[in-house]
């Protein structure tokens, strides 16, 4: 028979967290209770070491169960569920990155269009200072009136940097504005 290897301590601990330290047979938990980790198939009837095959159990259980093949399909139940539920926490994670990077992708493009206004009417283009400036002011008050603002704001200052900072300015004066909050100039 082939020397038993040992679990590694980060193999163990992935168990015990993936087992909430809890004891998948009796439900006692740490740290009432010492836990172990335990093969589902036992070693001697060929079980390995990996994650499908490892359970958490308090060494009672462990130790009154000793080389016995559980019958119970709970734990692997359990277990399954446990996977399931972590592919689709991961595919949900992997939709929230997609969908964050297309959301930046847009305001790269509604900054990239204003950019644009900018650089007809003055031949200057924005610098990644300008960028962040012109991105807050999308995010306060929306690409459609930092587009109309910056084109007011052009028109009006001949200086770029005047220009630039007066586009928030405009933008807030237009909300109120709307609001009825500011008497139309």
């Amino acid at each position: 028979m082939a020397a038993r290897k040992g679990i590694p301590k980060g193999t163990r601990f992935e168990v015990f967290k993936r087992d909430s330290f809890k004891c998948q047979y009796c439900g006692r938990s740490a740290p009432d209770v010492i836990l172990e980790v335990d093969h589902i198939v036992p070693v001697s009837a060929g079980g390995k070491n990996d994650l499908l095959n490892l359970v958490t159990s308090c060494r009672d259980c462990n130790r009154g169960k000793t080389n016995k093949l559980l019958t119970d399909t709970t734990v692997i139940d359990r277990q399954r569920k446990q996977l399931d539920d972590m592919n689709e926490l991961r595919e949900q994670t992997e939709m929230l990155i997609q969908w964050k990077q297309e959301l930046l992708s847009i305001i790269n493009t509604q900054i990239d269009s204003i950019d644009d206004l900018i650089c007809e009417l003055t031949d200057y283009s924005l610098n990644e200072n300008g960028r962040k400036k012109f991105r807050s002011y999308i995010s306060r008050f929306g690409f459609s009136e930092v587009y109309t603002s910056a084109e007011i704001a052009f028109s009006k200052y001949s200086d770029i940097e005047d220009a630039i900072n007066k586009v928030g300015g405009i933008c807030y004066n237009r909300a109120k504005q709307k609001a009825g909050e500011l008497s139309a100039e």
